[in-house]
């Protein structure tokens, strides 16, 4: 048996991870060129990802983001029972704030905010602290004095403070967005680890909001140091107001590019560091949960992943690094569907066929949060499902819309209408368990809708990522 780390690069798509992460592909000893996540955002996407069911199926998605009702039995980490499953993530929705650590044995939440996860969260201390001034400052240290780990909480505290006195300050970002944190993490649950492991890794600092950071390579990049994506809204682009922000678009893309080329360098990095610090063999998965829209024309003109399912944010990059045996590149689709069944073929030494003639994608509503039962139905809160057969990309939703893409193989993450008012029942009536409208409907209840409640911490990581 082998030891398999599951890599997710938060928010990479697969054109800018071929250019900027030269380093994992010059490792890989599998390459898969066609790989596609299972949805546009991260709740559903983490969810498919580990059962190998779609979100109409597993049910976690934009009106119940909660994972602590899901077992580890129903996901893939059920099928290793030799396995200690270990984790460590900087995305708040793949974290114990919504029951996704329950998954595994031993498991690592961190953000910004939080630098050191075994010491007091700062943030969370300082919403419930009802002193000011410097009593504010001495209560805190009192807390964290008595805390279990007082040097991990009072180094959260002080960090916390700087991050928030640097955050206008005219110069780059000293630190990253949590990279360091999960890379740290990972090697100190595998350090205490008894083998053979699974682990699970998310870095989110490709994930918006983008700024310089000082680690970053400046030769990517030319936006001011104090930059900050929050200078614009990207919903200006789907306007056709281009013009007016064109230098804010150009900042944003090449942030983008400089954090995935970062990324790159950190797991590099890490992957060293496993193998020279494992008895068994290590292999290395690198996928991300979902990609991004970046305004160009195939996005739709579209920033961010609110909403749709473009190949921007369903074409991501999966490649394997070490794997039981190098084989030559793989054209075929391949689904988040099967990633199941990849790392239980690769920890049980095998490079399993994972690929099909056609693959899904779903998404049930906006990611962020609507009222289910808003009239009329925005477009943006509709359902969409997406077929991949052969060169061409089917897309349908709850609204009606019926649409035929033309896609090229040596162009990642684009796509080109081709067609309208295409007919999808095929798809639709026998790949599908339950009929779009019917479970878009179902959905749009009251009843029906689970959004977690959740503390005021944790709902300000998610402003700040864009979810609120």
């Amino acid at each position: 048996m082998r030891n398999v780390v599951l890599v997710c690069l938060d928010a990479v798509r697969k054109d800018f991870f071929d250019e900027y992460a030269r380093r994992l592909r010059d490792r890989a000893g599998v390459e898969y060129a066609q790989a596609r996540a299972v949805s546009g955002w991260s709740v559903p996407s983490h969810a498919s990802m580990f059962t190998g069911t779609l979100p109409h199926e597993h049910g976690i998605h934009t009106f119940n983001r909660d994972f602590s009702g899901l077992t580890r039995e129903e996901t893939f980490l059920g099928e290793l029972p030799d396995h200690e499953a270990l984790g460590a993530s900087a995305n708040v929705y793949a974290s114990d704030a919504f029951g996704f650590d329950g998954l595994f044995d031993a498991y690592r939440s961190v953000s910004p905010d939080r630098r050191f996860p075994e010491g007091l969260d700062a943030e969370r201390w300082g919403q419930e602290a009802d002193e000011t001034g410097l009593a504010r400052y001495l209560a805190f240290l009192r807390s964290a004095v008595d805390h279990e780990h007082p040097l991990s909480s009072v180094a959260n505290g002080v960090l916390v403070e700087i991050d928030d006195w640097l955050a206008d300050a005219p110069f780059e970002k000293p630190l990253d967005d949590g990279a360091n944190i999960v890379a740290r993490e990972a090697r100190r649950l595998v350090s205490a680890a008894t083998e053979p492991f699974v682990l699970f890794t998310n870095f989110m600092d490709v994930h918006g909001p983008l700024t310089p950071v000082r680690a970053y390579d400046s030769t990517l990049y030319d936006a001011p140091p104090s930059w900050s994506s929050r200078a614009f809204d990207g919903r200006a682009v789907e306007h056709g107001e281009i013009d007016e922000i064109r230098d804010d678009i150009e900042h944003h893309r090449d942030l983008y590019a400089a954090a995935t080329e970062y990324l790159d360098r950190v797991v590099d990095d890490l992957v060293d560091w496993l193998h020279a610090n494992t008895d068994e063999e290590t292999t290395v998965v690198v996928t991300a949960d979902h990609g991004e829209n970046l305004g160009y024309e195939a996005d739709r003109r579209l920033f961010a992943h609110r909403s749709g399912l473009t190949e921007g944010l369903l074409h991501v990059p999966l490649l394997v690094l070490n794997p039981p045996e190098e084989i030559d590149p793989v054209t075929d689709y391949v689904s988040h569907l099967r990633l199941g069944d990849f790392v239980t073929g690769l920890a049980n030494g095998t490079v399993p066929t994972v690929t099909d003639d056609v693959i899904l994608a779903e998404r049930i509503g906006f990611n962020v949060p609507v009222n289910p039962n808003a009239t009329p139905l925005r477009d943006e809160d509709r359902a969409i499902r997406v077929a991949y057969e052969g060169a061409a990309k089917y897309q349908w939703d709850s609204l009606g819309n019926r649409y035929r893409y033309q896609l090229d193989p040596d162009r990642p993450s684009w796509q080109e209408l081709d067609a309208e008012g295409v007919n999808i029942n095929e798809y639709e009536t026998t790949l599908f368990k339950t009929p779009i409208s019917e479970y878009r409907q179902r959905v749009e209840t009251a009843s029906d809708n689970q959004l977690s409640t959740v503390g005021d911490s944790v709902e300000e990581r998610l402003a700040d990522l864009g979810y609120r």
